[in-house]
């Protein structure tokens, strides 16, 4: 992922919580917490974002693209933001529970980023006992939803469950492919023995069961021996647990094999292109970029404007203030706290429409099943090439 002028300070209006704040915003959080009547007067205020995201380090970008986004949704409803207030996230539980006190300290309405699970779990209890909900935009982990559930934390994720990957990717193959010789074939890592295994457990449920099941050594050159295999097995389609090097090579040597077969890889393709590239017709279950969202096209032209990119976390971050900002209003129209109007309500938001149950998960399952398509991957929907490798490249 990459962000814009990462050496500049995403906005003059954004400053650490840890700095003194001003009298006025102290009275104002007071005033916040004392009564619905007391609220809806400093509803008119504007909205008052924490902003918990890496500052230096390997994730100083991915901190940059959140901070950017929200801050740039802030410049885009004018006063309705009053204080953007920014905490390191250090990725470990002291520098989790710090934040999460000076966000207290400072009477933040809310807090977005939390990209590490370890400052996640530790900033959950401080935030939740005063009443500030938490919507983390990284952390896919399952563990974490089962504690907030079980301790009443003001938790809420952008993020895909750690299990929607899998629960798509077995969508499409009982949906896509029914009937089909199926193989399943991963590399020996954790994530692509955990994915694989758990793609083959739900469609047990379903009653499918693979023709062929096995594991490759990956990065290597060559993978005629996997696609040997695959041929004795009388598979047509292949689900790869791999990365997106070695789910190449295997579909370019399966190409020169002059097999037939139909290929679907999991979010692990959906990184950079190498050598050799990836196929035309390649199917993944995957995220699609926020950038190629109809819904983003306005947000996209504010980025531009800003010389921000809009990549990564970027749209992501921007979507979590429309949210907070849209529940803020309901919950001094309705009387409600800012945690139960961001329940069951539907946010429209510049990466689609965003709904969240009542344990912060979101309704929808984000992942979609793309094809790789000329350089991009495209929806298949939108698409509708769903067709083997072989043939696809004979049409090329």
């Amino acid at each position: 992922m990459t962000a814009a002028n990462t050496k500049e300070q995403p906005c003059p209006s954004m400053k650490p919580a840890r700095k003194p704040l001003l009298t006025l915003l102290i009275c104002a959080a007071l005033c916040w917490q004392a009564s619905p009547r007391a609220a809806a007067q400093a509803t008119d205020e504007g909205l008052r974002i924490g902003v918990l995201a890496p500052e230096e380090g390997n994730y100083q970008i991915l901190g940059n693209e959140v901070a950017a986004g929200v801050t740039i949704f802030a410049s885009s409803v004018g006063g309705l933001v009053a204080d953007i207030l920014q905490e390191p996230d250090t990725c470990d539980a002291a520098g989790g529970a710090d934040a999460a006190s000076a966000f207290v300290e400072a009477g933040v309405d809310a807090v977005i980023g939390f990209l590490c699970m370890e400052s996640l779990a530790a900033a959950l209890p401080i935030l939740s006992s005063s009443g500030i909900p938490a919507i983390s935009l990284g952390v896919r982990s399952k563990i974490i939803a089962e504690d907030a559930a079980r301790n009443d934390w003001l938790f809420y994720r952008l993020a895909p469950r750690a299990d929607d990957e899998a629960q798509k990717i077995t969508e499409a193959i009982s949906s896509k492919w029914l009937g089909k010789p199926l193989a399943l074939v991963e590399d020996g890592t954790i994530y692509g023995r955990e994915l694989a295994e758990s793609v083959r457990f739900l469609l047990e449920e379903l009653g499918i069961t693979p023709v062929f099941t096995d594991n490759y050594r990956p990065s290597q050159s060559k993978q005629f021996g996997l696609v040997r295999r695959l041929e004795r097995a009388g598979a047509t389609h292949v689900f790869i647990g791999g990365d997106r090097l070695d789910a190449a090579i295997i579909a370019r040597d399966s190409r020169e094999a002059d097999l037939d077969l139909t290929f679907l890889g999991g979010d692990a393709l959906n990184a950079a292109d190498g050598d050799p590239t990836l196929i035309n017709g390649f199917l993944a279950v995957t995220l699609p970029d926020p950038v190629t969202l109809n819904s983003a096209r306005n947000a996209l032209g504010q980025f531009e404007n800003t010389g921000h990119s809009a990549d990564g976390y970027a749209l992501p971050a921007y979507a979590a203030g429309e949210i907070l900002l849209d529940a803020k209003r309901a919950s001094v129209a309705e009387g409600k706290t800012l945690a139960q109007a961001l329940t069951g309500t539907r946010f429209d938001t510049v990466i689609g429409p965003i709904e969240f149950d009542g344990f912060g998960e979101r309704k929808d399952n984000p992942f979609r099943l793309m094809v790789w398509r000329n350089g991009v991957f495209s929806p298949v929907d939108r698409s509708g090439e769903t067709g083997s490798l072989a043939r696809q490249g004979e049409a090329e």
